[in-house]
């Protein structure tokens, strides 16, 4: 795996998650995703440690984390780098993303600048995830201003899809409810076209002959199962048929009701007759969508090749 390696992909990872599930929660709380009532806990209290124990593993991968740790200090101080900037956003995000779970804990309202800042906060963390990359210009496969868009857009999808598969058992909410189906296919649609984006502009050379040698790597040589199995097959199209087609039978109901209320009935009645057969499904969909977004990170770290590397291998 070589410079970058697994517990570099597993802070982006949870990085994402973590805020990811903090906007999740905050759109349930704000009513931007429908009546999602059993949504409005369960993001608040995953975020500060998902992004806190992806945080600690990147200490770890600075390989100093171990042995000399108050080396970390003097990151602080160097405010012209790209990882202080992310020092400060995910120190920060910890701190309100934990008040603001012991606010959600005692069943209290939190401070209405509290709420809005952890929010400025995670869209922070998830662009830093994707700006720690795009950043690096000895490797062009990440030298793009794409790689934060890709990473926000997948750290909102994974982060909604955590936080939804936790409230199914913790809130015992229904996993049908509000707009969270249009919402999941939205960005997983939007993840399709980013990433579609993204190799076409590989492939027209603009990112120089590195960057096409590390998309061939995951087109046909030897990441192409993890790219088109894991991530294309089981993370994004899976998902994207099972979101469209529940997304589409709620408009059904949506167009035959008279009132949002009743449309949310008759897909309650979808969902009983159906049995947990379908609330099962969706289960799976959320994990693979988390799984999925593993495999991003994983494909685009472990693809990439710098300028002063042609092998393939």
């Amino acid at each position: 795996m070589g410079k970058w390696g697994w517990l570099l992909a597993i802070y982006l990872f949870l990085g994402g998650i973590g805020a990811g599930a903090y906007l999740s929660s905050f759109a349930a709380e704000k009513g931007l995703i429908g009546d999602a009532s059993s949504l409005k806990k369960t993001g608040y209290y995953i975020s500060a440690p998902a992004v806190a124990i992806g945080a600690l593993l990147l200490v770890f991968d600075l390989g100093q984390g171990l042995r000399k740790p108050w080396l970390i200090l003097g990151m602080f101080a160097n405010v012209s780098s790209v990882m202080t900037w992310g020092i400060y956003i995910l120190s920060a995000f910890i701190l309100v993303g934990l008040v603001q779970a012991y606010f959600v804990w005692k069943d209290t309202k939190a401070p209405a600048i509290l709420t809005y800042a952890g929010a400025v906060l995670a869209v922070g963390t998830m662009a830093y995830t994707g700006l720690l990359l795009s950043v690096v210009k000895a490797v062009p496969f990440w030298h793009t201003n794409i790689m934060p868009v890709l990473f926000i857009i997948s750290a909102l999808s994974t982060g909604l899809s955590a936080t939804s598969l936790l409230a199914h058992f913790l809130e015992k909410g229904e996993v049908k409810e509000g707009r969270v189906c249009q919402t999941h296919l939205g960005l997983v649609s939007s993840e399709i076209i980013v990433l579609t984006i993204f190799f076409g502009l590989i492939f027209s050379g603009s990112l120089g002959p590195m960057a096409v040698l590390s998309a061939q790597k995951l087109f046909y040589g030897s990441l192409a199962v993890a790219f088109w199995v894991v991530l294309v097959s089981l993370g994004l199209v899976g998902p994207f048929i099972l979101y469209a087609k529940n997304a589409y039978n709620q408009r059904k109901y949506v167009s035959l009701a008279v009132s949002p209320v009743e449309a949310l009935n008759l897909a309650k009645k979808e969902q009983a007759a159906t049995g947990t057969q379908a609330k099962t499904a969706i289960c799976i969909c959320d994990g693979a969508v988390m799984v999925g977004g593993l495999a991003l990170r994983c494909v685009i770290l472990f693809a990439a090749l710098p300028v002063w590397n042609t092998t393939l291998s």
